[in-house]
């Protein structure tokens, strides 16, 4: 009799060309997403560097509150600005280059600046050197030079020597040299024994800063006549 036949087995069906695409577009997008992920992480690894890098080389900032003056009629505004003395051990020369200025400005007689050095002077000086510079620079002083010396006396000042005896005291020596219209110049010699500090201090204008921006103070002050002789030139 008749035998019935085995149906075989359906063969696999190929990859429709729309499948193959999808695939293609699929990992095609997967690539780029990886690359673009890899350079967005390089990217930012370069840019922390460089951040890194640029906090290094920049200097280090300090904010610092100030107080500023403003004036009432023009409008100008001005800094207030507090000096604080520095470290001086290692500093002779910024003492004796003070020293000097004080002793020069405060023994000089000039009367095309007597009215302008005097009150500089008397800005630097507190305590028995402001009260003893106060009462030679008084009209009713018999020591007053401008009654003293009148108009034609120019003295000036040259120091010679510096002597540190501590911390704040120090001896200047120095002389003045009398130049008077009509006779011949004299030099005596004197020594100034003076007492002195670097005070913190808060100044209303860059002007008074800038005329003592170390805060230096004389509070006592003494001049003796280092020998009686007088020199002529």
């Amino acid at each position: 009799m008749f035998k019935r036949k085995t149906a075989s087995a359906p063969a696999p069906a190929a990859p429709s060309v729309a499948t193959a695409f999808e695939d293609e577009v699929f990992f095609t997008l997967r690539r780029q997403r990886n690359i673009g992920a890899a350079f967005g992480v390089a990217g930012m690894g370069i840019g922390l560097v460089a951040v890194i890098a640029l906090a290094m080389v920049m200097p280090l900032k300090e904010m610092r509150p100030y107080v500023v003056m403003v004036d009432r009629t023009t409008g100008e505004s001005e800094q207030v600005v507090a000096t604080r003395p520095t470290s001086l051990s290692d500093q002779e020369a910024v003492r004796e280059a003070e020293l000097v200025r004080y002793v020069t400005d405060r023994e000089t007689y000039d009367v095309s600046d007597n009215s302008q050095r005097i009150p500089q002077v008397n800005a630097t000086s507190d305590g028995q050197a402001a009260a003893s510079l106060r009462s030679l620079w008084n009209s009713g002083n018999d020591q007053y030079p401008p009654n003293l010396y009148g108009t034609g006396m120019l003295i000036t000042v040259a120091v010679r020597s510096i002597s540190l005896l501590d911390d704040d005291t120090a001896q200047v020596r120095f002389t003045r040299t009398y130049e008077r219209t009509g006779q011949n110049p004299t030099t005596r010699d004197f020594v100034a024994t003076i007492t002195f500090q670097f005070r913190p201090r808060t100044e209303t204008s860059l002007q008074q800063v800038w005329a003592n921006p170390l805060g230096f103070t004389v509070t006592h002050y003494r001049v003796d006549a280092e020998t009686l002789n007088v020199r002529g030139n």
